[in-house]
């Protein structure tokens, strides 16, 4: 199984070639005689909603370097999506909050750079039920609260998808 398209197989290292399995064009091994699936990466994040509006991050990692979106990032091998939104949170912005705080939100499936397809599951979570200041982690440069139209007022740009997650987490939450 690869994330981006692969030319040589990942088990022996011998160049793929495509075949019609199961009515698609797959890759293939012919040493192997096996199919070398593509599959999307399973993401996870969570929209904080206060008041004051959803909390945002601008991001200082590709994809989309200067753009902000709602925190989240790649699941862990070991977690469930809660908890990985959760993680990520923590991690991009110092707030705490317990997975089984969160509440189911949305999903996307978008193609991001160098052909990599993400599928997103997004939860929402009041302020009052996190823990600790925001504050911006390693991967981004700044952390703030907006409403839609604060945001709007900017001329900042979201991180697609991200614009139509914090609308909904607004409209649920805020």
């Amino acid at each position: 199984m690869t994330t981006y398209p692969a030319s040589f197989c990942p088990h022996c290292g011998t160049a793929l070639s495509t075949r019609e399995i199961e009515e698609r064009e797959r890759q293939f091994c012919s040493d192997c005689e096996r199919v070398v699936w593509r599959n999307p990466v399973p993401t996870a994040g969570v929209a904080v909603v206060a008041d004051e509006g959803v909390l945002l991050t601008e991001r200082a990692v590709e994809p989309g370097v200067g753009d902000w979106a709602v925190p989240g990032g790649h699941l862990e091998l070991d977690e469930s999506p809660e908890e990985a939104a959760a993680r990520e949170l923590r991690e991009e912005t110092g707030l705490r909050a317990d997975p089984e705080d969160l509440t189911l939100l949305d999903t996307f499936s978008v193609t991001q750079f160098e052909g990599k397809r993400v599928v997103s599951i997004g939860f929402a979570v009041r302020r009052e039920d996190t823990d600790g200041e925001p504050h911006a982690g390693t991967e981004v440069t700044d952390v703030r609260w907006f409403t839609p139209d604060s945001f709007d007022e900017t001329g900042e740009a979201f991180l697609p998808p991200h614009g139509e997650r914090f609308r909904k987490a607004w409209d649920r939450l805020g």
